[in-house]
């Protein structure tokens, strides 16, 4: 009799070392998935402040931003700013001018981009450049975007800095159009794209 006891007894602790376990795996699996979803939502967020400087079209590295109208500007001023540089800044090198131009500016605009691009070409504009061994720098003065309507209209003022043999000559730079969202791609990290461009502006200083 006292050896059956002892068996069920046995039996009892074995049952309940065998629910401690099983207790305590459902406790860590809890807790596990717990902190799972909390870093996952936590690494989200931090996603979702971070943008992305470029530097002709190059992403350079992230910025965290919370305030959700600040990240706002910085994405369209940038993307405005970044627009102009690798379509107006010009190297004597119709390679490099394409680079930078049919690689990277024509896929941050439309159609209307791409018509003043078609028209510099037939003016010969770019093998003027080349030619001549100029060089020309982009500065920018302001960028104004108007986020009450949409698309965004904005206007642009800013200067060519042109390099003649040492000595430089400015042009101004003004120039308007409107903001779109468009789906992010390697060619246009930004995921916005600039619409019924135009030059307003460019005339010796």
């Amino acid at each position: 009799m006292d050896g059956n006891y002892k068996i069920f007894n046995d039996l009892n602790k074995i049952r309940s070392n065998s629910n401690r376990v099983l207790y305590l795996s459902l406790v860590l699996t809890f807790v596990t998935t717990s902190l799972n979803i909390y870093y996952t939502y936590r690494t989200n967020e931090s996603a979702r402040n971070n943008f992305y400087l470029l530097d002709n079209g190059q992403k350079l590295g992230a910025v965290r931003i919370k305030d959700h109208k600040r990240a706002v500007d910085i994405l369209c001023e940038g993307h405005i700013a970044n627009f102009h540089e690798l379509f107006f800044a010009l190297e004597p090198d119709l390679r490099h001018i394409k680079r930078n131009i049919e690689g990277k500016a024509l896929y941050m605009g439309d159609h209307s981009v791409q018509r003043l691009y078609s028209r510099l070409i037939d003016q010969n504009y770019y093998e003027d450049i080349a030619k001549s061994g100029y060089s020309i720098e982009v500065e920018t003065d302001s960028i104004q975007v108007d986020y009450a309507s949409y698309p965004f209209p904005f206007r642009f003022w800013g200067k060519q800095r042109i390099l003649k043999n040492g000595n430089a000559e400015y042009r101004n730079l003004s120039s308007t159009g409107y903001l779109v969202e468009t789906t992010s791609t390697p060619n246009n990290l930004n995921g916005l794209k600039i619409i019924r461009f135009d030059v307003n502006g460019n005339e010796d200083l």
